[in-house]
């Protein structure tokens, strides 16, 4: 196992993509042109002091940021992401559910397409972010019922540390692993071993519960369909039309994959793509053609659920955005 390198971010190899600023405006630009869109909320009078770097595999992202500032950042993942590391107190919200503030041996998992808001304080963080199909495989074939019945939300784990040595350890052989010069066979190598230690964290908890009524195929395509028309009027009516289930039954699979009601989860995606849209910065982009683009016919309403959400109000991200 390597012993020579660190995960942190001010500790990033020479081979990553890197990016060092003060300024906040900066840091979602950069961000957002190689991560994709999402929110980011810090102080703006005094340095952030951030700094990240990022390697890829053939199935995985890994990658360490710090900051001297707070931040609330929303966003969302596509494959599966762990968090190995984050700030001691860093609270995951989703929906209006807030976790347990985390402690140094808190490890996150987040299932696939999850949109969730990370409030962290200062500090640093590293996450491996693994290939959907890659884990799904990997669980699958090792507990083929748990990963509909026990892997569908996201859950802070309490992790052992010997099992955080084992994990970090992993990591750190991937990174070092990822650099152009080494053999590929030695890469998938130690990236089979990475994807095979958190599967392993995955299912060290799982426990024998139902399976949600709605199958998981189903719900992914009614999601999709949400996305879709987002600036549609949608009720619980036409999602249950949709679903071919009922209104308790809906509900149900919604709270158990998402930790959210359905029409939550609308809202929660309006609020986002409200957000990437302002932070456009459009010039004819307002707070009020924002709402009702996106299915908000109150504008107090949208406002006050845009800051829950994003953790600043829609007419400052306009302005950061024109700035």
């Amino acid at each position: 196992m390597p012993t020579d390198f660190s995960l942190h971010a001010t500790a990033a190899p020479h081979w990553a993509r890197q990016f060092r600023s003060d300024d906040l405006g900066a840091v979602r630009a950069f961000i957002g042109n190689h991560d994709g869109p999402h929110a980011r909320v810090a102080r703006v009078d005094q340095p952030m002091g951030y700094a990240m770097y990022q390697v890829a595999a053939s199935r995985t992202n890994l990658g360490a940021s710090a900051s001297a500032v707070a931040q609330v950042v929303r966003g969302h993942v596509h494959g599966w992401a762990l968090y190995l590391a984050l700030p001691p107190g860093t609270v995951l919200r989703t929906g209006l559910r807030h976790s347990a503030r985390t402690e140094p041996s808190t490890a996150a998992l987040i299932p696939p397409g999850w949109a969730f808001t990370r409030i962290s304080p200062p500090g640093s963080l590293f996450a491996v972010e693994v290939d959907a199909q890659a884990l799904t495989a990997e669980l699958q074939a090792r507990q083929p019922n748990e990963v509909q019945r026990n892997l569908g939300r996201l859950a802070l784990l309490e992790v052992a540390a010997a099992q955080h040595l084992h994990l970090e350890a992993a990591a750190a052989e991937l990174v070092l692993a990822t650099e152009p010069s080494r053999d590929g066979r030695q890469r998938a190598s130690a990236e089979g071993r990475l994807v095979e230690r958190i599967a392993d964290l995955a299912l060290r908890d799982a426990v024998a519960r139902p399976p949600g009524e709605l199958a998981l195929a189903r719900a992914r395509d009614l999601e999709a369909w949400i996305e879709a028309h987002l600036h549609e009027p949608i009720t619980m009516g036409t999602l249950c039309q949709l679903a071919g289930v009922g209104e308790r039954c809906l509900q149900k699979s919604f709270f158990y994959r998402r930790g959210i009601s359905p029409m939550r989860f609308v809202t929660e995606r309006r609020l986002l793509a409200a957000h990437q849209w302002l932070a456009q910065g459009r010039p004819d982009a307002t707070v009020t053609e924002a709402a009702f683009r996106f299915g908000f016919s109150h504008l107090g309403r949208f406002s006050v659920s845009y800051r829950q959400a994003i953790g600043e109000s829609p007419s400052q991200t306009l302005v950061a955005a024109r700035a």
